[in-house]
């Protein structure tokens, strides 16, 4: 299933502890509602929007939608992976509760999501064999595109990860702009692609992680990345760096495949060139100060 390393180092970070159009408005949003986890009820006053590319179906988007109890900073409603790490950060603080829904923008289908909790945000997801079946409830109010709106709840509770936090269940209504990737601006492969400075900067990248060079994987991040590897060193320096080398000795086993360019930001795709394999990874890099560098 394709992913991203660096969402998996990042990830650790939370443990041991794509660049987009800003919002237009946040007075033109709304939202209103309730979260019910166990015997605490949170009330849903904030919404964030964002179509992201699908983490099963690479060729397909998917519309995350945040309801929360407090907003997201103006600086991180963006088309990145920052709000999610600032989300995750808030809720194992307990100052941040809500809900986050992964739905399909052309059929209305909402089908999972995250959690946030103190355990910061707990994947869920349903599987039925027909929508009636479901118990998590959808209904929009007109296209899911450049805005969307509409009432969620859920017929039951449904069981969190953890037993001691309680089943959880949502109701709220919203309505909101939905922040988009920029358009594609180059698609690269082959040769073209092995000498472009977007994986030129990805190549940086690995050879500092394999070297266990925490100052050289510094000097490979953009800004945002290098807090949080400073995060990461400070709370296990030899586990960080270990994981660092072993993602840049799995990459070692694949071939870039295509980079796509968005304006500032790129993504660079990995696979081992096999017919229907699911060894496929993905990095994001970014300008920053004129030049290519790892993003999250």
């Amino acid at each position: 299933m394709p992913g991203s390393w660096l969402s998996i180092c990042f990830g650790f970070a939370s443990v041991g502890l794509m660049l987009g159009v800003t919002v237009a408005g946040a007075a033109a949003d709304s939202a209103s509602g309730t979260l019910q986890i166990g015997a605490e009820r949170f009330a849903l006053k904030s919404v964030f929007a964002l179509m992201e590319k699908d983490g099963v179906e690479a060729d397909k988007e998917k519309l995350t939608v945040l309801l929360s109890d407090a907003p997201v900073p103006d600086e991180l409603r963006k088309a990145s992976d920052d709000w999610v790490y600032w989300a995750d950060a808030q809720a194992r603080a307990g100052a941040l509760h809500g809900v986050a829904l992964s739905i399909d923008p052309v059929t209305g289908v909402w089908r999972g999501g995250r959690l946030l909790t103190r355990q910061g945000l707990e994947f869920y997801s349903e599987t039925v064999s027909s929508q009636e079946l479901s118990d998590l409830i959808f209904k929009p109010a007109g296209p899911l595109g450049d805005q969307a709106a509409g009432k969620v709840s859920m017929k039951k509770a449904m069981a969190g990860a953890h037993a001691d936090a309680g089943a959880w269940t949502v109701e709220a209504e919203f309505r909101t702009a939905v922040v988009r990737r920029p358009l594609v601006s180059g698609v690269l492969t082959g040769a073209a692609a092995l000498n472009s400075p977007q994986y030129k900067a990805v190549v940086a990248f690995f050879d500092a992680c394999r070297k266990k060079d925490p100052n050289a994987i510094r000097d490979a991040m953009d800004p945002q990345g290098r807090e949080m590897l400073a995060q990461m060193i400070a709370g296990n320096k030899d586990e960080a760096l270990n994981m660092f080398a072993g993602m840049a000795a799995e990459a070692a086993a694949l071939k870039v495949t295509k980079v796509t360019v968005r304006g500032d930001s790129a993504e660079v795709e990995f696979g081992d060139g096999k017919p229907g394999s699911e060894a496929a990874q993905s990095l994001r890099v970014a300008l920053a100060g004129g030049e290519w560098k790892l993003a999250r």
